[in-house]
């Protein structure tokens, strides 16, 4: 029998099996099947690295739908670094997942790290989120990603070469880097406001939590090096990111970085500022609180505050707190986990008329827009916090 003694450090045994994470499952609410909790799926892993079970394709189906929202960890009272447990047992059965998923998972490393496929795939999906063009294929699964995306604006070249003193460092991340270009721009803009210079960091693709968490912890680890080697040259006076999953991850492995997630400075110099003046905002809006917010460190009730300045602006907050659905490529992987786990927040925004949604995480962007697409609600937007408050700041 092969030693597994690196993949039991963690040892699986310290779950005392209480059951008190069950309830904070995403997946375990929907499948109501024990495999899919997180006991479920550590006695899964308990019994693969024991050699009691065979890295079957249902056995990895389990691990693989975990979205690592880590609402079972929060809970816990044997502190079970489910973490690890589940992006170490990711990696080491990696092998033995089905072709497709393998295929699927590099694809998509290269696809969101390469930065002239980007440029190469960002200029298709502008072509055909055309209106026109979409009348024709949104039904299609052929084009099934576009109903991911909606049209992003590029890098405002004139913006972040306004001055030769750059003050902010801002991280785009590989999603967001793709899908959410305005971010980037819309950081510049509310920095400048405030009279602070800022930069986009160019020779940064990923933060290494794409294939970290989906079962390539080696490359993950390189992009991750490269990353906090790049952050750490001293040129910015703080490295800002506006993805909160990047934010997370890079919390999770930084060591002398100054590294801050975007919404939480920006947030921060807001609060510190007491002339903001917004535009009168008669809208019904809904802030969505990703599961990566403690770990990326946002002050979630400081968000609500700020926004609660806004004259004529309604705000709702979903009523459950469960993940989304987006977490750890299950858009991809395990889409109709992703739709179903969304869908009593779907409902929550058709009964309350909400206009728009803020959240400030791109995977989870992306799963609501999808599910906005599906249910053919494309009045409602989807955006981030700091593309809404730069638009509303005067």
């Amino acid at each position: 029998m092969k030693n597994h003694t690196s993949y039991r450090m963690l040892d699986p045994d310290n779950c005392a099996m209480c059951g008190m994470c069950l309830n904070h499952c995403p997946t375990y609410k929907i499948n109501n099947n024990e495999s899919e909790s997180p006991r479920g799926r550590i006695s899964i892993i308990h019994g693969l690295n024991d050699s009691m079970l065979e890295p079957s394709t249902s056995a990895l189906k389990h691990i693989n739908s975990c979205t690592l929202c880590l609402a079972c960890e929060t809970v816990c009272p044997a502190k079970v670094d489910f973490y690890n447990l589940i992006t170490k047992a990711r990696d080491k059965y990696f092998k033995n997942q089905k072709n497709i998923f393998k295929i699927k998972t590099i694809l998509i490393s290269f696809f969101l790290t390469n930065s002239l496929v980007k440029k190469t795939i960002n200029s298709i999906i502008q072509i055909l989120n055309n209106k026109i063009l979409r009348i024709f294929y949104l039904r299609n699964s052929i084009f099934k990603l576009i109903n991911y995306t909606k049209i992003q604006t590029r890098f405002d070249e004139e913006i972040y070469f306004l001055s030769k003193e750059k003050n902010i460092g801002i991280f785009t991340g590989c999603a967001s880097n793709m899908f959410q270009k305005d971010v980037a721009n819309s950081c510049i803009k509310l920095l400048k406001k405030n009279n602070i210079n800022s930069e986009i960091i160019k020779n940064v693709e990923c933060c290494g939590s794409l294939d970290y968490n989906s079962g390539r912890i080696n490359k993950g680890i390189k992009y991750n090096k490269i990353a906090n080697n790049e952050f750490n040259k001293k040129k910015y006076k703080k490295v800002i990111g506006y993805a909160s999953g990047c934010s997370s991850f890079i919390n999770k492995n930084k060591t002398k970085t100054n590294y801050q997630d975007a919404t939480s400075y920006i947030l921060d110099i807001l609060e510190k500022n007491n002339k903001n003046n917004f535009k009168v905002t008669k809208k019904n809006i809904c802030i969505h609180k990703p599961c990566t917010t403690k770990s990326a460190e946002i002050d979630f009730s400081k968000l609500m505050k700020i926004l609660q300045t806004i004259p004529s602006l309604k705000i709702f907050t979903f009523e459950d707190n469960y993940c989304c659905g987006a977490g750890s490529q299950n858009l991809i992987h395990n889409n109709q986990n992703s739709i179903n786990i969304i869908k009593p927040k779907i409902e929550f925004i058709k009964s309350n008329n909400i206009d728009l949604i803020l959240t400030y995480n791109i995977g989870c962007s992306l799963n609501f827009i999808n599910s906005i697409n599906i249910n053919n609600i494309d009045q409602v937007e989807v955006t981030h916090p700091i593309t809404f408050l730069n638009n509303i700041l005067l």
